[in-house]
């Protein structure tokens, strides 16, 4: 008999999804890629901290997904506010919540357009006196 792991935090299975912890990583950064993917991120997270897989890469795996958006000052309150509050509960259950939380607020506020590099570089390339458009051939 197959006994299917459940997520109290979820309240989905879990059996589903990947277990090595470079592969949840991995699927956790490409679910906030993509819109509409709450579940899915807390359901990786889920998955990942059931498997008791170390918290820190988790952790830094959240902060590579904030980083590398456009993120607003309430995506890095928010993971700095969640990552203070699973060190004070640690790897109980009510840090597991936490975590989860966090991974579903990022995911509900991802992908940002990540315009504001963009922005800058435009911004950058005009003070140097180049041009606002530049043709494909020219550089």
């Amino acid at each position: 008999m197959c006994r299917r792991r459940a997520s109290r935090a979820t309240g989905e299975q879990l059996d589903d999804l990947p277990a090595d912890p470079e592969t949840i990583g991995a699927a956790l950064l490409d679910a906030f890629d993509r819109q509409s993917q709450v579940d899915l991120a807390a359901r990786l997270v889920a998955r990942y901290l059931t498997l008791r897989h170390s918290p820190q890469a988790l952790i830094a795996t959240l902060a590579h997904a904030v980083l590398r958006e456009d993120a607003g000052f309430h995506a890095y309150q928010m993971l700095e506010a969640g990552v203070r509050q699973f060190g004070v509960w640690g790897a109980t259950e009510e840090g597991r919540h936490i975590l989860i939380a966090v991974a579903r607020y990022l995911a509900a506020h991802s992908p940002t357009e990540r315009a504001s590099l963009q922005t800058a570089d435009i911004a950058l390339r005009l003070m140097r006196g180049g041009e606002l458009h530049q043709d494909a051939g020219s550089s």
